[in-house]
């Protein structure tokens, strides 16, 4: 049995696309939209594409109309993307968005998945990056029912074992930040776990970004961090 779990897309269907193993189960730990120029077309390929999704922070900013949460770093580039992926979207898939669940519970061959944006308790606001400590991701995991916990949000891939309980980041697919800037996902096959990149056309995404109305400047930022798979101003 295999299970492809990928995060944080980001509107980038050039990514996605890029992302061709097949397997027998595919889940999304949300963040579908946003930042990238094709928001649409990632929707309904998540939507077709997987057996669960759950909700990111900016889906619920589109669904929902409210505040992404994001850092002050990232804040200007959301409001801008937010205007215009509201602007591609139509009700249905805001209404979509705006209702995926926030966590997620399955059992494959007697495993137990969990799947969350940011939090295994399903706060996707939360940052658990890869340098957290022992002690924050056991609180975290105190009341927590599973056997693999699989959490996006920060954009960098992580494998943890906390325990009896493996903590999995699977970076993100549209817009990695740790440096490396190709499509990041896990793979989950017979019990063992890891993480995979594949490079994708990075400049297809940056002509697609040119032609939204996506402030100048912010097109420019948004580049670079596709181009070298994060900035300086971006931080974590």
């Amino acid at each position: 049995m295999k299970v492809l779990i990928i995060s944080d897309i980001h509107g980038n269907l050039d990514a996605l696309d890029a992302i061709r193993e097949e397997a027998d189960k595919v889940f999304c730990l949300g963040d579908i939209v946003n930042y990238g120029p094709y928001p649409k077309a990632c929707l309904e390929r998540v939507r077709d594409l997987t057996d669960g999704i759950v909700r990111g922070n900016h889906d619920n900013a589109i669904g929902g109309d409210v505040d992404c949460g994001c850092s002050i770093k990232y804040k200007e580039l959301s409001d801008a993307g937010k205007i215009y992926t509201k602007g591609i979207l139509n009700k249905d898939e805001k209404d979509y968005l705006a209702n995926l669940p926030v966590t997620l519970h399955t059992k494959i061959n007697g495993t137990r998945f969990l799947f969350s944006h940011g939090s295994p308790g399903g706060d996707m606001y939360k940052y658990l990056r890869p340098d957290v400590s022992h002690k924050e991701l056991e609180d975290e995991l105190r009341d927590i029912s599973a056997d693999i916990v699989f959490i996006g949000h920060t954009h960098f891939p992580m494998v943890r074992k906390i325990n009896d309980i493996i903590v999995v980041n699977p970076g993100s697919v549209g817009q990695p930040r740790d440096g490396i800037p190709m499509a990041s996902y896990a793979v989950w096959e017979d019990g063992s776990i890891g993480i995979k990149r594949v490079p994708y056309d990075i400049e297809a995404t940056v002509k697609g970004l040119q032609e939204t109305n996506i402030p100048s400047h912010h097109v420019t930022m948004l580049t670079e961090i596709l181009r070298e798979g994060g900035m300086e101003l971006s931080g974590w």
